[in-house]
């Protein structure tokens, strides 16, 4: 239908054209003369029958009466012999023409005819003109006496609903020159009845089911007075490639659109249509042209419509050199063509062209300022490929036109396009659409755009525009849809839009509108879309919104909105479904007394808004809802029971987490399949039914839940889960977790931390071969490690932190190629060496095994973690729905908690264990390690000095062992280290200088034999580089020139000062009373002392 009315006149064929100018004729001379030739009695008759077999709901043959059928509408006689010429009972077409309210539609269906078609027909002897199309027969066959109208000229059965097999008797209409069975669903498995219409000049089969006639192309190439052929959808895969030419070359209009055509060539045949005006071959899927083929398309000089979108064999050369001559082009449609080469030069020479669509291909080509020169052109598609260049100039050329015919431009989603709308855009006075999105387009809205006064779409989403809406847009009364979202447009939203009483959708969203919402928004009246999503609006919403009587979707989240909702804000919105509010400071008030809402909300989504104290029990209307999140909405209630009995059944999502909402969990009646649910961060008890293992997605964290998993898991054990999130962290559930997991194949996160289960882990859960995440922390569960723990395939994070967990880590771990970055294994009693098998896990960068009882060597191979050994970087943890993991890493003694930026923390912890031996160098050289902590082991030795290498080292934790020797001097270069602790060993030696060692206080280094700051200084020679470099040679032995000085000094001064006191008496009395009076004078201090504090 748009083929037909796109093209002009013309392009049907003269024969048709003739044919109906006849039939108007006849039937102005038939009226003139109704009165003094009278219809054929037995005509007559046969029109009565032909009445009353047919369903009339409208009663459009009501005036059917009388003995002067000729009078009757739809019906033609000739003026001479009173014979029935011809019948119009055409019906509305409900196909072509649009129905914008199902009211519309309804009515228009009423006058459909149905019912049969009498057989007594076929005593119109003389019928002519046959015209049923657009009626409704039930999907009945097409009558076969039609075929006995020996005199027939027009047929047309379109889009009427017949069914079944195709009469062959068709075949003997020999005068026929229209056969229209266009639009039914009926289907044929021969069409070798087509061979006796010689005389046909226009058929028309489209949707006819003709996978069955494998004869199709042979029935009509004996037709040699065809002029037009239409075989759209008609589900053919044949396309004879020869003959080389047939005996049709008078053919005008051949469609063959929308088959799937299993030859992959296009037949040298159709190049020998010299006189075709118009070719679909939409969504052939042919790919190429028969090698040697010499005629192409300059082969087709009348060709005027040229639609060939889906077949990528118009990426070639034999296509894109030969589009330059045909100089007669008005309509060309290449799109989803697969084009990668530049075309748009091809273009320039056709001057009459008026469309051209190359949208969704992938030309690489800067648009020519020669396209501007086609200035008959109405509609422009450009969208979707790689074009390049400046708009600006292009449209500035568009306007010098004399006469600008473009009525559509739509170069969306070309991404590399720049410039900005010129200020002469309202000379382009004939525009209807506007697209421009998806490109990098700047610069503002230029003044002019509001003389566009037939814009009735306007679409520049996702640019770069700025600045301010123009104040008079309003001005636009025809706009129908503006999208204006992604961009960086400041300012005020304007009064003047309240003016576009024609606007069904406007889209602002992810902007930065400041201020209020004007009040004039009342005044869209036929508005069903606003999006005033993520921007800078303020204030309160306006009551005028409530007068939108036809909105349905209303978004205004993430703004700064204020101010109290009441029932004047939806008064009218009767047709609204979706109401999205959230992350605003809007307060709702409509708990209101005897108030029924008008609204028929299926989506509501207020979170972060204020809907409580108490919960708002005009929910209970809302009986066709289904996506409900009054999350953080300062709830603080008890859940009434018709929640659980009305509104939790028919939700497919749910969110009331973090509020403050009581009660018992509901044991609902049904469960919707596949629902997600987050009841999360509220204080709900109870146990858990098993009715809930029916969703997808469930979050219970953080309430007061009890009991067991059994219910849950194992009732209904032979039916299949679907579910893929559960949480339950963080409530009181206790008991063993049963082993009843075989049925939760598609399970992706499992978190059931911080309760109180008990027992071993289910050998089940191994079976779950999806699972990404499994967090069971702060448990009480016992037993060993299985080992298909850490050989599965999907794991990536695995936290079995604070459990009873026992016996060694299995060696038969790391076999298959595991996804594992975060194993937590910390406060456990797990023992024994760390296998070198661990080091399989390759993708491992949080490894903690704190607080166990784990000894041994560590191991060396830990080289072999590719993130923490620095020879990958760490990508995002990406998990089911961009679920966030958190992660808490212990270092000064505290527990710090890591989420947004886990993916980029490294860590190993080996912590509280009875790890001996010394540290190994290949420890030290993880140069993507962050956080590093071997304290409370017993290792000995020397600290490795090849800390130069690590630079992304954050945190290093040494205390508590054993280990010897001087501190390293490379690690007084570790620029982003801000953590060390190597306390309480016996360490040797001055403390090196650095700027980060600046910043470590004594406790870092307290518990050795060390000197520097901050500790107290060094004595000579004790600072010197020989103190602190952490050579091979004699650094760190004895000193023996300092303890023979030291020596000497001490004999030296112990004689210097008794000598004199053994040598003189007098000398030596005045010494002992000195420090006798000392004595007496400390005493009486300490006395003093004493009874001050009694």
């Amino acid at each position: 239908m748009m083929i037909l009315t796109l093209l002009p006149v013309c392009f049907y064929s003269s024969c048709l054209w003739f044919l109906l100018v006849s039939s108007l004729c006849n039937i102005c001379v038939c009226n003139q003369n109704s009165d003094t030739i009278p219809c054929i009695p037995t005509e007559r008759l046969a029109l009565i029958n032909l009445k009353n077999n047919l369903t009339d709901h409208a009663k459009r043959l009501s005036s059917w009466v009388g003995k002067d059928c000729c009078s009757w509408p739809g019906v033609v006689c000739d003026n001479i012999t009173g014979h029935v010429h011809e019948i119009h009972l055409r019906g509305p077409d409900l196909v072509n023409v649009p129905y914008y309210t199902n009211d519309e539609f309804e009515v228009a269906r009423k006058h459909m005819l149905g019912g049969s078609i009498s057989p007594s027909v076929i005593n119109l002897l003389q019928l002519r003109h046959l015209d049923l199309s657009c009626n409704d027969f039930g999907s009945s066959s097409i009558p076969a006496c039609i075929g006995f109208f020996q005199n027939l000229i027009y047929l047309n059965l379109s889009c009427s609903n017949f069914g079944g097999e195709i009469p062959h008797q068709l075949g003997n209409l020999s005068t026929l020159h229209v056969l229209d069975l266009n639009g039914n669903d009926a289907k044929s498995k021969s069409l070798a009845w087509l061979k006796n219409l010689k005389g046909l000049q226009h058929l028309d089969m489209g949707f006819i089911n003709l996978t069955k006639a494998s004869d199709w192309f042979s029935a009509v190439s004996n037709l040699t007075s065809l002029l037009e052929l239409h075989f759209s959808y008609c589900r053919l895969y044949q396309l004879p490639s020869n003959p080389t030419t047939v005996s049709f070359t008078s053919l005008i209009v051949l469609d063959l659109s929308e088959n799937s055509f299993d030859t992959s060539m296009l037949p040298v045949w159709i190049f020998s249509l010299h006189n075709l005006s118009l070719l679909d071959l939409t969504e052939c899927h042919i790919s190429g042209v028969n090698p040697g083929t010499h005629a192409g398309f300059h082969s087709m000089p009348s060709l005027r419509a040229l639609f060939l979108s889906t077949n990528t064999f118009v990426n070639s050369s034999f296509f894109l050199n030969g589009l330059s001559s045909l100089s007669d082009l008005r309509h060309l449609d290449v799109s989803w063509c697969d084009i990668s080469s530049p075309i748009l030069g091809n273009l320039q020479n056709l001057s009459l062209i008026e469309h051209v669509d190359l949208s969704n291909n992938r030309i690489v080509e800067e648009i020519p300022k020669s396209l501007s020169n086609l200035c008959n052109i109405t509609t422009l598609y450009l969208r979707g490929n790689i074009f390049s260049g400046n708009v600006s100039e292009l449209l500035e050329r568009f306007c010098e036109c004399e006469s600008p015919k473009l009525e559509e431009l739509d170069f969306g989603g070309n991404y590399d396009l720049i410039g900005q709308l010129p200020e002469r855009l309202g000379k382009l006075k004939s525009l209807i659409r506007i697209d421009l999105s998806g490109n990098s387009l700047t610069g503002i809205l230029p003044e002019s755009i509001v003389q566009l006064s037939e814009l009735s779409s306007l679409e520049l989403h996702d640019n770069l525009f700025t600045g301010i809406l123009p104040e008079r847009l309003g001005n636009l009364k025809n706009l129908f849809k503006i999208d204006i979202s992604f961009n960086q447009i400041t300012g005020t939203i304007p009064d003047s839009i309240g003016s576009l009483s024609l606007l069904q959708a406007l889209w602002f969203s992810n902007n930065q509108f400041s201020g209020s919402i004007p009040n004039t928004i009342g005044g869209l009246s036929s508005l069903k879309v606003l999006d005033l999503s993520y921007n800078k609006l303020n204030g309160s919403l306006p009551e005028s919104i409530g007068r939108l009587s036809n909105l349905q979707y209303l978004s205004l989240d993430n703004n700064s909105l204020t101010g109290i909702l009441t029932k004047n804000h939806f008064i009218n919105l009767t047709s609204l479904t979706s109401l999205l509010v959230e992350d605003n400071k809007l307060v709702f008030k409509l708990n209101v007394n005897n108030w029924t809402p008008p609204l028929k909300l299926q989506t509501l989504r207020a979170g972060s808004c204020s809907l409580g104290p108490q919960f708002p029990s005009w929910i209970q209307l809302m009986t066709n809802l289904q996506y409900l999140d009054v999350s953080n909405a300062n709830i603080s209630d008890t859940l009434p029971n018709w929640f659980w009995t009305t509104v939790f059944p028919t939700l497919g999502y749910l969110n009331i987490s973090h509020n403050n909402i009581q009660g018992k969990l509901g044991d609902a009646i049904s469960f919707t399949p596949f629902a997600i649910v987050d009841l999360s961060n509220n204080r709900l008890h109870g146990r858990l039914p098993g009715n809930y293992s029916t969703a997808r997605f469930l979050d219970l964290s953080n309430n007061k839940l009890s009991g067991s998993l059994e219910q849950f898991l194992c009732s209904g054990i032979q039916e299949q889960r679907w579910l893929e999130y559960l949480n339950l962290a963080n409530n009181s559930m206790s008991g063993v977790i049963s082993d009843c997991w075989k049925n939760f194949g598609g399970l992706i996160i499992l978190n059931l931390e911080k309760n109180h289960f008990s027992g071993i882990i289910p050998s089940s859960l191994g079976n779950i071969s999806y699972l990404e995440s499994l967090e069971m922390d702060e448990n009480r569960l016992y037993g060993n490690l299985p080992p298909w723990l850490l050989n599965s395939t999907s794991l990536v994070v695995i936290k079995l932190a604070e459990n009873e967990l026992m016996g060694e880590i299995p060696s038969s771990i790391g076999r298959n190629n595991t996804s594992l970055r975060i194993l937590s294994l910390r406060s456990n009693k797990l023992e024994g060496k760390i296998p070198d098998e661990i080091c399989h896990l390759r993708s491992l960068q949080i490894l903690d095994l704190a607080h166990n009882d784990l000894s041994g060597n560590l191991p060396t191979c830990f080289t072999n973690f590719s993130v923490i050994s620095g020879r990958e970087t760490s990508d995002p943890i990406v998990l089911y729905q961009s679920t966030v993991i958190s992660a808490s890493l212990v270092t000064k003694g505290n527990s710090y908690t890591y989420s947004t930026i886990l993916y980029q923390v490294t860590s190993l912890d080996l912590s509280d264990n009875k790890f001996s031996g010394s540290i190994p160098d290949e420890l030290v050289r993880l140069s993507g390690l962050r956080f590093f902590n071997l304290s409370h082991n017993d290792l000995t030795g020397r600290i490795p000095n090849l800390f130069s290498q690590n630079e992304t080292l954050e945190s290093l934790d040494l205390s508590m062992n054993h280990l010897e020797g001087n501190i390293p001097s490379s690690l007084s270069q570790l620029t982003s280290l801000n953590c060390l602790n190597v306390s309480c060993n016996n360490l040797v030696g001055g403390i090196p200088t650095g700027p980060q060692f600046q910043t470590f206080g004594a406790l870092s280094f307290v518990g050795n034999s060390l000197c520097g700051g901050p500790l107290p200084a060094c004595l000579q020679n004790n600072g010197s580089t020989e103190g602190i470099t952490d050579g091979l040679g004699e650094a760190d032995g004895i000193d023996w020139i300092l303890v023979i000085f030291t020596l000497v000094g001490l004999v030296a001064g112990f004689w210097i000062i008794l000598a004199p006191l053994f040598i003189n008496r007098r000398w030596r009395i005045a010494y002992y009373c000195f420090l006798e009076e000392i004595w007496f004078k400390l005493q009486d201090f300490i006395f003093l002392l004493f009874l001050r504090k009694c």
